[in-house]
Order: C-alpha cells, then structure tokens, then sequence
C-alpha cells in the first residue's frame, strides 16, 4: 500500500525531471546555432577587413613608390642645378674674353634654365610633402581600421548583442549592395547586347522576333513559389525586397509574412518594407502585424523596416514596444526613438543614421 503512492509520485518526478532536461537541451541548441551564425558573421566581417586592408597596403606601396620617383627626380634636378651654377661661373670667367652678344645670350639662357630647374625643384617638393602627408594619413586610417576591427571582435566574442545585431545588419546592407552591382552589370551587359542588336537590325532585314524575356521580378517570383527550402525562400524574399518589382512582388510577398518557419517571415516583413519605404500608409498596417509577431527576430526585423521607411510615424509605432520581453527588441526600439524627432513633423529616418548613432 505505501509503495504504490511513492512509485507514482517518483515516476512523476522524473518525467518531469525529463522534461526540464529537454527544454534545457532545446536552449542549448538554439544557443549554439545562434553562436554559430554569429562566427560565421565574425568571418565574413574579418574577411572583409582582410580585404580592406591589403587595398590600403597596396595603395600604401602606390603611393611610397610615387614618392621614391619624386625624390630621384628632385636629386635628378639638383645635379643638374649644380650643373648649371658650374656652367655659369665658367662663362662669367670667359665672358670678358668671348664675343660679348652671344656670351650674353647663353648667359640669359642658363638663367632661365636655372630658374626653371628651381620652380620644378619647388614643385617637386611640393608633391612629396604631399605624398608624405597621405602616406601619414593612410597608416593613421590603417591602424584605426584595425583597431576598429579588433574592439568589434572582442564585442562579439563577449557577446554583445548590440554588435552582433549591427554586424548583421551591415552585412545584410553590404550584400544588398553586392547584389545591386551585379544587377546593374547585367542591366548595362543586356542594354550593349540591345545596342548591337539595333545596329544589325538597321543593316540586316529584321529577324523574327524572338521570345519576349520576363524581366527579374517576375523570375524571382516563380521561383519563390517553387521554392521548399525555407533558407531558399529567405534569399528570394529578400532579393524580391531590393527588386523594383512593384504590386506584382508586393502580392507575391505578401503571404510569406503568415508562414510557420519565423526566418521566413522576418524575410518577408524586410521585404515589404523595401517594397513599400516610400508608401508609409500602406506600409503601417505590415509594420504593425511584424512588431505583434510572437518571435523577437520577427519584431526586430520589422523595428528596422520601420526605421528605414521615409513619412512613417514612429513614435505611434513603436513605443509600445519598449517593455517587450526580448532585450534586443527594447535596446533597438530605445535607439530608435532616442534618434527620432520629438515631433512628428519630420517623422523620417533611415537605417544608416541607425547605425551611425550606435556606433
């Protein structure tokens, strides 16, 4: 009788027991695939420093071999000033002794080489006091980078989320920036390949037309459709968000903010807020639907469509979020608002004086 009820009550125990266990375990791998995603930012952002750096080391040796040219060309100069001076006081020697006209001409001749050969030295000088003040100013800006990189290094791996959520955001800007580029190359690639097929049409007889190409917007929205790997959906999300594709993306995106998987939905809020920046009435109610999103990626991704949109008011917006429960969320939302206007007459702000104020 006695060891029924103690039986029950340990087994209790210990499915409880195993349940604090699995959540534990849960936590411990959300935190460890957030640790990874954050070394894999440290790398992206040590390999950008890298690059950084061996640009300004050889712009460094550009500008020391300029200056080695400069300082054989003021020794160059110089000898051949000493040169001259000899040559003069030869001539004033002989200049009683020669026939006085030409002696004179020579004389006048020199004079003017001198004073030539003396601008240039000047000149000379000039540049190289010049380069040697870039050169000082190059090693200054050198070592500030590096500083620079090192302090954010140490941030995060103190992890400082404040520096780990700047670094992705400038990663992110730094790839919409990529992927700009590239467009524009294919843009002015496509725009040549048009150009010489206008050229041939006007000395051939016309082909038959060929098959109308679909411009990007409408390739990235079939693929999102096609898509199953929700890193595969984030990716188009957020190329469809940096594409002017206009209503047709803004109606293909627009689903993608109900889904399960919450990366997918932060992609689609960043989205639309790239869709939509300069259309704040239509952008306010999507705002409004991330920043009540029960995930804290979710909400913070929306903070920051918000802040990048131009006319939206965002003190209505957001400071109803500063007791939200995730840290990240109220550091955010505080910087926002300490950086926003008091007044809603000039309600604009954009991301990068976001992250000019934080750093």
């Amino acid at each position: 009788m006695t060891h029924g009820p103690l039986a029950l009550r340990e087994g209790i125990i210990g499915s409880d027991r195993t349940f604090l266990l699995e959540c534990r375990l849960d936590q411990l791998r959300g935190a460890l695939d957030e640790a990874r995603a954050e070394a894999d930012q440290a790398r992206v952002r040590l390999a950008e420093a890298l690059a950084r750096e061996a640009g300004e080391t050889r712009r460094l040796s550009l500008l020391q071999d300029e200056l080695a040219r400069a300082r054989e060309e003021v020794a160059a100069l110089h000898r051949r000033l000493e040169h001259s001076e000899a040559l003069r006081a030869k001539l004033q020697g002989h200049l009683f002794e020669s026939e006085p006209r030409d002696d004179a001409q020579e004389l006048v001749r020199l004079r003017r080489e001198v004073a030539a050969a003396r601008e240039r030295i000047a000149g000379s000088e000039q540049t190289a006091s010049q380069l040697r003040a870039r050169v000082d100013e190059l090693v200054a800006s050198r070592e500030t980078l590096l500083t620079r990189v090192v302090e954010w290094q140490q941030a995060v791996r103190r992890g400082d989320t404040e520096a780990v959520d700047l670094a992705e955001f400038i990663a992110s800007l730094r790839r919409a920036v990529l992927d700009l580029e590239r467009e524009n190359a294919l843009g002015e690639r496509r725009e040549a390949a048009l150009r010489d097929r206008l050229e041939r049409q006007a000395t051939a007889p016309p082909p038959p037309p060929p098959e109308a190409e679909r411009p990007p917007a409408d390739d990235l929205v079939a693929a999102l459709a096609a898509a199953k790997n929700p890193q595969d959906q984030v990716d188009l999300l957020l190329r469809l968000g940096r594409s002017a594709g206009g209503d047709d993306a803004f109606h293909a995106v627009r689903p993608w903010a109900d889904v399960e998987d919450p990366s997918v939905r932060a992609a689609a809020y960043q989205a639309l807020g790239q869709l939509l920046e300069r259309d704040p009435l239509r952008l306010a109610p999507h705002i409004r639907s991330g920043i009540a999103d029960a995930n804290p990626h979710v909400r913070r991704r929306a903070v920051l469509a918000a802040a990048a949109a131009r006319g939206l008011a965002l003190r209505p917006l957001l400071e109803p979020l500063s007791g939200d429960p995730d840290p990240q969320v109220r550091r955010i939302v505080d910087r926002i608002l300490r950086a926003a206007p008091p007044t809603p007459q000039d309600p604009q702000r954009t991301e990068a004086g976001i992250v000019q104020r934080a750093s």
